[in-house]
């Protein structure tokens, strides 16, 4: 299964994927791309693949790329087929990528039978526009412009919710993680 779990920035998708990738065995998590620089605590090749926009360039001419989109018009983020495609025959994948990149999953799934007949999407909708706001102040990751920008961003992509194969309706981190395993478990029975 490739689960792909997608949302507004703060929601708690890495969180997820992470707990899930620890608790659950046989996930593994597919590490995307970027061209922003790390953060700090970040690792190469643990949390993305930090490329240069000239790697990341070369990557894409050579058609490298499942997906790869501009997010908050700043830095390009983007997950390499082989990340998926070489793996997906032989475990379960989940990955955190934005509305755009599940749309252009979803795209390529037409032309890939695995992916298209393992392919399960969640979307994590925040409580309200205030929880998501105090989310992102918490983190302390960014400043009060680029908070703006990623709200503004979050109304767009609440709009998609509903093309989604589950929602969460986010509560407390746990609430979070159980209803992801319940959608997790319907999920595998579905594809058998």
């Amino acid at each position: 299964m490739l689960l792909i779990v997608a949302g507004p920035a703060g929601v708690g998708k890495s969180t997820l994927c992470d707990r899930l990738v620890d608790e659950v065995p046989g996930f593994e998590r597919v590490i995307t791309a970027t061209t922003r620089p790390p953060r700090v605590g970040e690792t190469n090749g643990r949390d993305y693949h930090f490329l240069s926009e000239k790697q990341f360039d070369e990557r894409l001419a050579a058609g490298e790329f499942l997906e790869w989109a501009y997010v908050h018009q700043k830095y390009r983020y983007g997950t390499l087929r082989s990340a998926v495609l070489d793996r997906l025959a032989h475990t379960s994948l989940v990955m955190n990528i934005d509305v755009q990149g599940v749309r252009s999953v979803r795209a390529a799934a037409a032309h890939h039978a695995l992916l298209r007949d393992r392919l399960v999407t969640v979307f994590v909708a925040p409580d309200s526009f205030e929880v998501l706001r105090e989310r992102l102040q918490y983190r302390g990751k960014d400043n009060d412009e680029e908070i703006a920008r990623r709200l503004r961003t979050a109304e767009l992509e609440l709009g998609e919710r509903n093309s989604y194969d589950y929602v969460i309706h986010s509560g407390s981190k746990e609430q979070d993680f159980r209803a992801l395993l319940a959608y997790w478990e319907q999920a595998r029975r579905k594809l058998g």
